[in-house]
Order: C-alpha cells, then structure tokens, then sequence
C-alpha cells in the first residue's frame, strides 16, 4: 500500500508544478515571443480549459481502459506539453496543445483522488490530505525553481526538468506493481444489466441530488475563494499599506506556507477528531479568519490572520471530498470529478470577479465579499451535513 501512496504522492507534486509553471515563468515568455499579458493569459486559459475537459472526461476514459492506462496516458499528455512549452514552438501551436497538458494533470487529479476515496478502506482521510501537502510543495516549488533559471538566462529550461520528472513518473507507473492494490488499476468489469436483463444507466439516486448540488455550489465557490484570497493579496496590501513589492509578495508565501502546514498537521489528527468535525472547523475557521483580515488594518495582525486562514483552509478541499462521497457510495469516481470541476470553474471565474471589484470599488468592498463568500460556505456546509444525515438514516 505505501508503494501506492507514495506514487499518487509524486504525481500529485507534479500537477502542482504543473498549475503554477506557466504563471511562474509568464514574463520572459511573453517577452520572448513578444506578446501582451492578455496573450499570455489566453495561454493559462486555454490550459485551464484542458484541465476541466480532463476532470470530466476521466470516469468515462477509466471505465473504458482503467486506472493505470488513464494516468499513462495522462503522464504523456501532461510531458508532452512541457516538451512544446521548452521547445517554444510557435505561439498558435502551442496555444493548440497546452490544453492537454492541462487535461493530463486533470485526468491525474481525478482518478487519484477517486482511487484513494473509493477504493481504498484504511485512513483515506489521512492519505487523500497527504496528497495535497505534496500538491502544495509543488506549487510553492516551482516559482523558486523558475526563478533560478530566470537568473541564468535558461528560464524554459524549467519545463525540460518538470518533463523529465513527468515522464520519469509516467515509467514508474508504467512498470511498478502494487500487489494486492492491482486489481484496483485494471478495467473493472461492470454489470450493465439488471436481474431482468435491463441495461442499468449509472445514475445518482434521487435522494442525493441536493447533496450533489449542495457539494458542487461549495466547491465552485470554495476554489473560487481559495484562488482569488492568496493571488490577490499583493495587491490588498497594496492599498492598505506602504509595503515594499518584496514584502507584499511574501503575503502569498506566507498563506501557501500555512495551507501546507495545515494539510500536513491534518494527516495526524483528522483520524483523532473525525473528517465532519474537522471539516466544520476548518470551514468555520475560514469564516472568522476572513472576517478578522476584512477587519484588521494592522499589518502584523493582518499577516498573522493570513497565517492562520492558510492553516485553517487547507484541508478544506480534502475533507470536502471525503464528506460528500461518504453520502453517495459507489460513484466516486463520477462526483469527485464533478466537484473538481466545479471548484476549476469557479477558481477560473471568480477570481476574475474579484479582480473587477478591485478595478471598480474600494478594496474594503472585496475583503467583505470574501468573507461574504465564506459566510455562503458555511451556511452551504450546514446544509450538506443535514441532507448527508438523512442520507444515512
């Protein structure tokens, strides 16, 4: 069984190389190929696109070929577009085939995620936030890595080694066997047929559609919040503080830094205290902390409250997915990827929401919507407890 953690752990770090990459090296490359930001951002788009049209699609492609097959595909879509990025193919080309490094890290996200959540019986909880802390090394990896080969004068260099780590990843999938957990990453047999000889259609049951609704509104706007709080700290701070560019730029290191942590202190305690109690604190923490920065004009009062949220918020999205599988058994696979794909939209558009906000109004009117947002998620987290209790009754 670790032999399979620790894999879904490596591959879990590299789709964390994989969100942040291109945002990390954006300004060389859109110098070099002498372009705007808006084109530039196109590219993160059309990425972004990719990785939804992934999370979508890998409970049909599992179904079809299996979970093994699914992330050997995956792990070449994925290495394949960051060959493209360090070969720096022409601009249009390349806006063309960043979608499928996109859809190969969302793939891997999916049915990782649906593996551990399903399929697996002994401390899901504590293995599926484990795979976040590694997600979270990645992500705060790769900007420092970038930056060592901005200062060389090889920034694309950055995608040859994330590429070569994909592919290293895509040849230990490839040959390592996991024993008993084999079976778990063939093509399942399906009965698609009932005692009367019917074809069965995989459907949720109709009692579980408030908790599936309930649970796709909470992630839309819980990775909406997530992207949109740290990304657009250093601007906040700029207009409530006389701060140096270098110091409002550490706000996002410091709650990156809590998020890891936090997900890393879950792995002890969350089999102690339980996923829904941990899961209500961390979603009521959220709530109060947000409230507390909206608050706050002190600035180390401000820093140690982003601290604390980052703490507090990170095994939301963990704990989010074990609590509303465990009220519709035997489809994870298929609501784990809708949840990811509803907080994937949600994080493409509410951020751009917020960013208007600041364009438009004092930036006291986004810290209250934030908190607004977050008050909607408790309220949304109250509601997918009472109907997931219903559900087991």
């Amino acid at each position: 069984m670790r032999k399979l953690i620790w894999m879904a752990c490596l591959a879990y770090l590299l789709t964390g190389f994989g969100h942040i990459i291109i945002g990390s090296v954006l300004e060389p490359m859109i110098e070099h190929y002498g372009l705007s930001y808006s084109d530039g951002g196109q590219l993160i788009m059309n990425q972004f696109l990719g990785f939804l049209g992934g999370v979508l699609l890998a409970p049909i492609i599992l179904r079809k070929i299996g979970r093994r097959a699914t992330i050997l595909i995956a792990l070449f879509l994925f290495a394949s577009s960051q060959l493209a990025l360090y070969l720096l193919i022409p601009w249009n080309i390349l806006l063309a085939v960043i979608p499928l490094g996109g859809a190969g890290f969302g793939i891997i996200e999916t049915v990782l995620a649906g593996l551990i959540i399903g399929k697996l019986r002994e401390k899901k909880a504590s293995i599926m936030v484990l795979t976040e802390v590694f997600f979270g090394v990645g992500a705060l990896t790769v900007p420092v890595l970038s930056a060592i080969f901005i200062a060389t004068g090889n920034w694309n260099a950055i995608f040859i080694v994330v590429g070569s780590f994909v592919f290293l990843c895509f040849l230990l999938w490839l040959f390592l066997r996991f024993n008993e957990f084999e079976p778990l990453l063939k093509k399942e047999a399906v009965n698609k047929h009932d005692e009367d000889g019917k074809t069965l259609k995989l459907r949720y049951p109709k009692p579980t559609a408030p908790l599936i609704v309930l649970g796709s509104l909470f992630f839309f706007l819980y990775v909406g919040a997530e992207m949109t709080f740290p990304n657009y700290l250093p601007s906040i701070m700029a207009m409530t503080s006389d701060l140096s560019e270098a110091a409002m730029a550490l706000s996002i290191t410091v709650f990156w830094g809590a998020m890891t942590l936090g997900r890393f202190i879950i792995i002890f305690i969350v089999d102690r205290i339980g996923i829904a109690k941990l899961f209500f604190i961390s979603v009521t923490g959220q709530v109060i902390t947000l409230g507390l920065f909206a608050l706050s004009s002190n600035l180390v009062i401000s820093f140690i409250v982003i601290f604390i949220a980052g703490l507090l918020m990170g095994g939301i999205f963990s704990l989010g997915l074990l609590v509303i599988n465990e009220g519709i058994p035997g489809l994870e696979d298929r609501t784990t990827s809708l949840l990811i794909a509803m907080g994937g939209l949600g994080g493409a558009l509410l951020p751009r929401f917020a960013g208007s906000l600041l364009d438009q109004y004092t930036v006291d009117v986004t810290l209250w919507t934030l908190f607004g947002l977050a008050g909607c998620m408790f309220v949304l987290m109250l509601l997918i407890f009472r109907f997931r209790k219903r559900l087991f009754i």
